[in-house]
């Protein structure tokens, strides 16, 4: 039972793989064993890009002409030029393996409920409080009580001031009472008013 040519993307276009492999000392072999393992795997498209590189830097291709082939067959998905140079060099010093090397990550313990209703109250009662204030108090980073304040809480600064995003009926009764007062002041003096104000 013969099964169908397998096709892969090199040089910009479809080919069939007996015309691919051109250059001399190449195995053609290798190429096709990590295409068809690529075919049957679900391999995340970074993971992709590295076996790539890795690939054509040991074909002695230049990191420039890794980015831009891993470009026109990528488009948006395709890493960074800076992370091509780093895997390209990485590479070439020996490194075999292309999946990131396992290492440990703090979680996240400052952003919680509790500091949450903190940064809230702390706020509720001095609308000027700043986020350096706030992180000395909470004793955390400053990216975290942004986190909080920010994301959150939804809260925004203006004119220096933390304020929620939607008005509250407080705040719209003060808003109402000091339109009305403008109001009046401008019927009781006319046009002298604006020329004042």
């Amino acid at each position: 039972m013969q099964s169908s040519p397998l096709k892969i993307v090199i040089y910009g276009r479809w080919q069939h793989c007996s015309k691919v492999i051109r250059r001399p000392g190449v195995c053609g072999c290798a190429v096709l064993s990590v295409v068809r393992k690529m075919s049957e795997v679900k391999v995340h498209v970074c993971v992709e890009q590295r076996i790539i590189i890795k690939f054509l830097t040991k074909e002695v291709c230049k990191p420039s002409e890794i980015c831009s082939r891993l470009n026109e067959q990528y488009g948006e998905k395709t890493l960074s030029n800076v992370s091509v140079y780093k895997w390209s060099s990485a590479f070439k010093k020996g490194r075999e393996t292309v999946e990131n090397e396992p290492h440990e990550r703090q979680p996240r313990t400052s952003i919680t409920g509790e500091n949450r209703d903190r940064v809230d109250a702390l706020i509720q009662e001095n609308r000027r409080i700043t986020v350096r204030e706030l992180s000395e108090i909470l004793n955390t980073s400053d990216g975290s009580v942004k986190t909080i304040i920010k994301q959150h809480l939804q809260y925004s600064k203006v004119c220096a001031r933390w304020i929620p995003r939607l008005l509250t009926d407080e705040h719209k009764c003060t808003w109402l009472q000091v339109a009305q007062s403008l109001l009046s002041q401008y019927e009781q003096e006319g046009d002298f008013f604006w020329i004042l104000s």
